[in-house]
């Protein structure tokens, strides 16, 4: 990745703290603040949306453990390095499984910091999912308590899960089964452009990936799109036909 990753560091001993900032900043990261109050950090985390997190467990107020929690309630899901220095072994415990990409005993060293940093941009880049052709629009996704990003062109299909406020998403690159994510199809389709489009209420197509569209067999009217990835199929309302006919006979001509 070469834009820069913001940082809050939450730290209650202020040697330690300052320390953070001096790494922070010869890794190239943009510190956004630096705080010892875990109500702080939450307001923080809030209003700036940080990429990355260095999170002392030990802060004034709450937790850095509750601190966090109240960042992933709000929608958001930084990136997380844990740093702390207690012998609470639970407390140790619950650091390590709060998706957190390292857990750094205290003392902290240079070395520790620069390793954790490097894993962090590793795994921020492979989550900005790209393609080299024409710029277009980035879809924001939450998946399992962290954001991810599809560029526009990657995105094939999306469907709603029966019965619970969840979506699968299917993109280029991805797994065939696609991601879990808790995005509506509402908010999805409003982050694109008009080459995502909704056949029928509970799903979203590419029309980049469509391989064709054909009256359906079973119920008069209806018509059957066809996808390109998976041969997966799609039903077309009859009131989404004329719609949808305007809409692809544009990106065709586009794409000329």
């Amino acid at each position: 990745m070469n834009s820069q990753l913001s940082v809050i560091i939450a730290e209650d001993q202020e040697a330690i703290r300052k320390l953070l900032e001096i790494y922070a900043k010869q890794l190239d990261l943009k510190i956004i603040s630096s705080t010892s109050s875990g109500d702080q950090f939450v307001r923080d985390c809030i209003q700036n949306e940080p990429d990355l997190l260095f999170l002392d467990i030990g802060l004034q107020g709450i937790d850095g453990i509750a601190a966090y929690k109240k960042v992933l309630e709000s929608g958001l899901s930084p990136y997380l390095i844990m740093i702390s220095g207690t012998q609470d072994s639970k407390l140790v415990l619950e650091g390590i499984t709060m998706n957190s990409i390292e857990f750094i005993s205290k003392p902290v060293s240079f070395e520790r910091i620069t390793s954790a940093v490097e894993k962090a941009r590793i795994i921020i880049g492979k989550d900005l999912v790209y393609t080299k052709s024409t710029p277009c629009k980035i879809i924001q996704l939450k998946s399992n308590h962290r954001t991810i990003f599809i560029n526009e062109n990657n995105f094939l299909y999306a469907t709603k899960m029966k019965g619970e406020h969840k979506t699968i998403v299917t993109f280029d690159g991805g797994k065939e089964t696609g991601i879990e994510v808790s995005n509506s199809l509402s908010n999805i389709q409003s982050q694109c452009s008009e080459h995502i489009f909704s056949p029928n209420p509970s799903s979203l197509v590419n029309l980049k990936f469509i391989r064709h569209a054909y009256a359906s067999k079973n119920l008069f009217g209806t018509y059957v799109i066809q996808m390109k990835a998976n041969n997966v199929k799609f039903d077309l309302t009859r009131t989404k036909r004329k719609e949808f006919e305007t809409r692809y006979a544009k990106y065709q001509f586009e794409v000329r």
